[in-house]
């Protein structure tokens, strides 16, 4: 179960800043919508709690959603309140491919997202009925009404549900504000996904037994080091470290939201932490290939046991690239 906002994503059909842009492609995003529909087609069932506008956009997010499996009966339409956009935009400079993202997100649907939606029958009903629910600081950031929404997490979901919260730490959605909201959801999370770098901005270390010591009902510290590794903390003290693959990268945005929902499928079917690192790893490099959000394609049932059953010198052989997967010839 995954609770957040989606927006339609709009890019240029080529690398060039947005003032020269004459076309543009689409596509949909949002962190935990594009967790719920990579879930969903790795073959995990998923629902996805969102609010929508009554438009055209809407229409084309909700199809998206359930045209990948998720379900989306928890999904609200509103008639006075629009959709969320979002832009994208690839330049090159000194070498260098950098996105920046451009929001147009302002009371959106999803915005006045707020503890009622969640208390909802159909709603309530999944979220107690949930093996894992995943949502990000992103939706905490929406609205203060959504910030509530997010501080109540514990007493919506079920006793056996866990809880999962990506950092997804954006500063300029917290610009004049509090960022406590923040604090009271990561607080409140059994799994914790962050990035070292933003970790060491927000937390202002990333000292893991210090995470654990400071947030007690964590269980699990997910880290990851950009195209260095990822890793897995335990409460216990045990730690699992993974490399990430090589990667012919073609748009950065929505791998560590990929990554996320491999690591949680190997969670959901009871592998390890390793073999969970490694999922995570090649869902984001599926991602990392195309100019998307989401993956283009996701492992099959007999790729994600070869990515698990992959040698050390496998793994660190294997290059991903467009026209590249390599656990797609592997022995199965």
């Amino acid at each position: 179960m995954t609770i957040g906002e989606a927006m339609v994503v709009l890019y240029p059909d080529r690398t060039a800043p947005l003032a020269e842009a004459e076309r543009f492609g689409s596509d949909i995003g949002g962190a935990e919508f594009n967790v719920a529909t990579s879930v969903a087609r790795l073959g995990v069932p998923a629902a996805w709690i969102s609010r929508l506008g009554a438009d055209g956009f809407g229409d084309r997010i909700l199809a998206a959603a359930t045209e990948a499996g998720v379900d989306t009966s928890a999904v609200e339409r509103d008639p006075a309140r629009p959709t969320g956009l979002y832009v994208k935009e690839t330049t090159r400079e000194a070498g260098e491919t950098l996105t920046r993202m451009l929001y147009y997100r302002r009371d959106s649907a999803a915005s006045a997202l707020a503890p009622g939606h969640l208390g909802a029958p159909g709603a309530a009903a999944l979220l107690r009925g949930a093996a894992y629910v995943h949502t990000s600081g992103i939706t905490a950031a929406l609205s203060p009404t959504a910030a509530q929404a997010m501080a109540g997490l514990l007493e919506a979901i079920g006793p056996r549900t866990t809880l999962s919260v990506d950092l997804n730490y954006r500063p300029q959605l917290w610009r004049d504000r509090d960022p406590e909201p923040l604090r009271s959801l990561i607080a409140q999370a059994d799994v914790l996904f962050t990035g070292r770098d933003e970790a060491e901005t927000f937390l202002g270390h990333i000292d893991p037994a210090r995470v654990f010591a400071d947030h007690p009902r964590l269980r699990t510290l997910v880290v990851k080091e950009d195209a260095l590794r990822a890793s897995s903390y335990k409460r216990s003290g045990s730690e699992v470290h993974s490399p990430c693959l090589t990667v012919d990268v073609v748009e950065p945005v929505g791998a560590g939201d990929a990554f996320a929902a491999g690591f949680l499928v190997a969670s959901v079917r009871g592998s390890d932490d390793a073999a969970a690192l490694r999922l995570g790893h090649a869902v984001a490099a599926l991602t990392l290939i195309g100019r998307g959000d989401r993956p283009a394609t996701v492992p099959t049932a007999a790729e994600c046991s070869a990515i698990a059953a992959a040698t050390s010198d496998e793994w660190n052989r294997w290059v991903v690239a467009p026209d590249n997967v390599p656990w797609q010839s592997a022995r199965v």
